[in-house]
């Protein structure tokens, strides 16, 4: 990923090819990140999407999805599963390597 002097010495490059007048957007990404987990109003976020890169990862995770909330309420269904989430780096990190 990209830091904020190598894409100043690329915007450098650019502006030096006359394209200095040319609209960009620049994102700091774990700005963006930090303000997604506060999610500020005025209106805060309630959707949380995943892309999941593969089809088969895309059913199964709308599968097990549909069958938290068949087994419990919406709430009480999300709330378990961030619990679940909720794991320790190390801890993480061992169930991953398990995977590999």
């Amino acid at each position: 990923m990209a830091t904020i002097d190598s894409e100043w010495e690329r915007l450098g490059f650019l502006r030096s090819k006359g394209r200095g007048s040319e609209k960009c957007h620049i994102v700091l990404i774990e700005e963006e990140a930090r303000e997604r987990i506060k999610n500020p109003g005025p209106k805060p976020k309630t959707k949380f999407v995943v892309e999941t890169d593969d089809p088969e990862m895309y059913s199964k995770l709308n599968e097990l999805k549909d069958r938290w909330f068949a087994n419990a309420n919406k709430s009480v269904a999300l709330s378990m599963m961030a619990r679940l989430l909720d794991q320790p780096d190390y801890k993480i990190k061992e169930l991953c390597s398990d995977e590999a």
